[in-house]
């Protein structure tokens, strides 16, 4: 994207970890390392072509980034937006332990 010159805004929404993942099935294999992602994706440009990045915390924040990018018209923009882990909705949870009981049952067979 970068190398296309791609005008694009990229959000990544990063709540540390694989919430649904640990409805799922829990383990220690969810804990990840939190990533710079902002940093990388500065790596990854490297001086090459127009980037502009952000990482936000709260909604003035994300407002103040969007209104940012949305004026940086010859820009690769990405927003990293930080949400507490457990940000999530009743309906998400709700799937992710259908999905946890679905994987328990014995293989239906064939």
């Amino acid at each position: 994207m970068i190398r296309i010159e791609q005008k694009s805004i990229i959000f990544l929404i990063n709540n540390g970890g694989y919430t649904i993942e640990v409805e799922i099935h829990d383990g220690p294999y969810n804990l990840i390392k939190n990533w710079n992602y902002t940093g990388l994706i500065e790596a990854f440009h490297n001086g090459e072509g127009n980037l502009w990045t952000a990482k936000v915390n709260c909604e003035e924040e994300l407002i103040e980034a969007i209104a940012t990018a949305t004026e940086k018209e010859d820009h690769l923009c990405f927003i990293e937006v930080i949400v507490h882990k457990d940000d999530t909705s009743k309906e998400l949870l709700e799937w992710g332990s259908r999905v946890c009981s679905a994987n328990s049952r014995s293989p239906n067979p064939q």
